[in-house]
């Protein structure tokens, strides 16, 4: 095609040649993390200014963020706010004065039909109809009223909780009927009640984030893994690097607690696992407490952990998300980084972030970057045809 463009006319071949250029681009941006993980990493600060929006919230943190078709769903330590991304609607805010049982949001998912599910800090899962709220908790069967993530399966709901694991199939319009997974019952399998994350494979396998390590369930046998299998880095690898870092969080990430408890004093503690994100090649990326970040080979069952020695800007992984062009986003203790298999692009206030903890991140259908942090929502724009955001002329 390209030997036979000299017989085109010049508009006709700009046209052609802009065209081959999309498709290689676009070709090369998707395919670039799909390739195998380079031996050998590197770390690049992000040479732009960012095209962004930024929105002051009044709260400490924002811990999840979660967007549907229209609106965007915030979820904070004092409420859940409803954001409509098309600006048609004002800010619409949920807290205990008007149903939920608690101001504490820790996790947000959206059912087949759009409406929000809400785990939250002591007051159990809230569903909202549209209308109203109906509250689940441990009268109703939960384990805990502590609910840290959830996922759909099917009709399938599965909850992290801080006593074991919850699910349950719908078994009437009325309701669910929850069952568990706890240390107890599975002789060990679950490593820790205490669950921070849920990752559900196509093929019916199950992850688990806890405290202590990863345990994923699958046909009835149970696999348990830990730093001893080499989850999270070695501390002499970050210890350098995570010196004075807790003094940084007291204040910033609710003083510690109780968002993650159990932390307060410690700057290293890889087997707890802080966020987890499995990506379209099935490779499950694992945020840890100082740790890193760890990716764990599914297939295989081995570890490989990266550290601000191999570019990340923090140790403290914060949040995972996968964009639409495939780009891994890592959100840390000191900004936030897209990952492409090769290099870690850093972005910091330097780029105009104004939150050094990223406490959530979320990608939109829209190829929007919602990033939260300490006070701050900031709405970046991901170019679908390179993977990298729209910066500032």
């Amino acid at each position: 095609m390209l030997a036979n463009l000299h017989s085109l006319s010049q508009p006709v071949r700009y046209f052609l040649i802009y065209c081959f250029l999309l498709v290689f681009t676009q070709t090369a941006s998707a395919a670039a993390f799909e390739n195998q993980i380079a031996k050998k990493t590197t770390g690049e600060p992000y040479p732009h200014i960012l095209k962004k929006d930024t929105h002051t919230i009044n709260t400490r943190n924002i811990k999840v963020l979660h967007a549907g078709e229209k609106y965007l769903w915030i979820g904070t330590s004092n409420g859940l706010l409803r954001y409509d991304t098309h600006g048609q609607e004002e800010l619409k805010v949920y807290d205990n004065t008007n149903k939920l049982l608690s101001n504490g949001i820790f996790a947000i998912a959206i059912d087949k039909t759009g409406l929000p599910w809400v785990g939250t800090y002591g007051g159990g899962l809230s569903h909202f109809d549209g209308s109203n709220w109906k509250n689940y908790n441990t009268p109703d069967g939960l384990n805990d009223a502590f609910i840290y993530d959830i996922k759909f399966e099917n009709e399938k709901i599965w909850l992290a909780t801080w006593s074991g694991v919850n699910y349950s199939k719908r078994d009437s319009p009325s309701g669910y009927s929850w069952e568990n997974y706890t240390v107890e019952n599975s002789n060990g399998g679950l490593i820790d009640n205490w669950v921070y994350a849920v990752e559900l494979e196509k093929s019916g396998r199950t992850w688990f984030g806890t405290e202590s390590g990863i345990s994923t369930y699958y046909k009835g046998e149970w696999k348990a893994f830990n730093h001893s299998n080499g989850l999270g880095a070695p501390y002499e690898k970050v210890k350098q690097d995570n010196e004075s870092i807790m003094s940084l969080f007291q204040g910033q990430h609710h003083e510690a607690s109780p968002s993650i408890p159990n932390i307060q004093t410690a700057d290293y503690k890889p087997n707890y696992i802080v966020s987890m994100h499995l990506d379209k090649q099935k490779r499950l990326w694992i945020g840890t407490w100082g740790g890193g970040l760890s990716l764990l080979d599914t297939k295989t069952f081995t570890f490989r952990n990266f550290t601000t020695q191999d570019g990340l800007p923090g140790n403290f992984i914060l949040a995972l998300e996968e964009d639409r062009s495939g780009g891994l986003w890592i959100g840390t203790n000191n900004g936030l980084s897209l990952f492409n298999g090769k290099t870690f692009q850093n972005f910091s206030r330097i780029n105009g972030l104004e939150s050094k903890f990223i406490f959530s991140l979320e990608a939109a259908k829209d190829h929007s970057l919602w990033i939260g942090g300490h006070n701050i929502l900031t709405r970046i724009i991901i170019d679908p045809t390179t993977g990298i955001p729209l910066n500032l002329e």
